[in-house]
């Protein structure tokens, strides 16, 4: 069975009549009724009642033009697939990155990338940085934001954003009337809640407050900032927390961002997978990404 034959067949089906499909595929009709015959020969039964004027499909020749055209689609989806793979590289981007970066800084980017880029698909995940580096590490996913995490040979990684956090009290709290930034001794009183012990983040905060002699009153501990910005609205306490995430989830939330000292820096990485060839749908988007950090840092400038 050749292909040529199997859409020889097709095109008669579709126009109803062996000269009008010639005409449709612009090849002579004797030449589309040979390999309408063949095709018939190699698969046993015939496609067309003869003699009968317009070509019609015997029974068996319905039942094989759906498994023809069930066939052509995927073709049809080759076809794009190679077009888009032509014009914008792999046409797909898997993209994975972890909660306090999915918002603003993620939008933005993904918003500028796709602009340009009407015809790419991207398939966004948020997860754990943990879950992220695994993915990474399988080639799961293309690119990626997270924390970072030692253990991961497979894996590039590429220094992306790092910004001071900021401490985060509920409006009113007597915090809010100083003219400086805060400090580990400031909240010694407080009941304090923490991001997830998993969390890089989460340790470097305890050294500090064990180098300043205190011990917070540890009250809640959740993986992610946001929900710290809606617990510390409630009036439960007091966070340390990623200012990008502070700036986004505090709208419309009575609550404060303030500034942090000694500085607890919240830093992140850009991955890639290690060895492999990189396309340019990733390599695009990595620059949308990093024109995103830039533009954060100025607002909030590096720790280091």
């Amino acid at each position: 069975m050749e292909l040529r034959q199997v859409e020889a067949f097709r095109a008669v089906a579709q126009h109803g009549g062996f000269s009008r499909a010639a005409r449709a595929l612009d090849v002579g009709q004797p030449s589309l009724t040979r390999s309408v015959a063949r095709l018939e020969a190699t698969i046993g039964f015939p496609l067309f009642l003869r003699g009968q004027g317009a070509a019609r499909l015997t029974p068996e020749g319905e039942a094989f033009l759906r498994e023809v055209d069930r066939a052509f689609t995927g073709l049809d989806r080759l076809r794009v697939a190679a077009q888009d793979i032509r014009n914008f590289g792999t046409g797909r981007l898997r993209v994975a990155c972890l909660q306090s970066l999915s918002g603003g800084l993620m939008a933005e980017a993904l918003s500028r990338f796709l602009r340009d880029r009407p015809e790419a698909t991207v398939s966004f995940q948020v997860r754990p940085s943990m879950t992220i580096y695994e993915w990474m590490a399988t080639r799961q996913a293309d690119l990626a934001l997270v924390a970072p995490r030692a253990g991961y040979p497979a894996v590039e990684q590429e220094e992306f954003l790092t910004v001071p956090g900021v401490l985060i009290v509920p409006r009113g709290h007597r915090l809010g009337r100083l003219r400086r930034p805060v400090e580990p001794s400031d909240i010694a009183d407080d009941p304090f809640l923490a991001l997830a012990l998993e969390d890089g983040m989460r340790h470097m905060a305890e050294e500090l407050f064990r180098n300043a002699g205190i011990t917070p009153r540890l009250r809640i501990e959740t993986p992610y900032s946001a929900t710290l910005c809606r617990l510390v609205a409630e009036g439960l306490g007091v966070a340390l927390v990623n200012p990008l995430v502070a700036a986004e989830d505090s709208r419309g939330l009575p609550i404060t961002v303030l500034p942090f000292r000694p500085i607890v820096p919240f830093r992140y990485l850009m991955l890639r997978p290690a060895g492999g060839i990189r396309d340019r749908l990733s390599d695009a988007f990595a620059t949308e990404l990093r024109a995103s950090a830039r533009k954060a840092m100025e607002r909030w400038p590096s720790s280091r």
